[in-house]
């Protein structure tokens, strides 16, 4: 995915949240051998009030569309 931010000139920060659940997770726990990956908007607190800035909405929306028409998907 970074490549495609970088190629794209798509903003982007990398994060890990080693505590996040996720269905990818879930199946995994569950046995199925399956790659995966997670990306979205960042946002900032993550329980009753998130605030995120319109921006993060707009590069998430440009890796997806870089992502579906990328050789990634063929």
């Amino acid at each position: 995915m970074t490549g495609l931010c970088e190629k794209g000139s798509i903003p982007f920060k990398l994060d890990i949240y080693p505590y996040y659940g996720s269905d990818a997770s879930a199946a995994i726990r569950a046995g199925f051998d399956v790659k995966h990956a997670l990306f979205g908007p960042g946002i900032e607190l993550s329980h009753a009030l998130e605030r995120t800035h319109v921006d993060s909405l707009k590069a998430t929306a440009q890796l997806l569309h870089s992502y579906i028409t990328s050789d990634m998907m063929d």
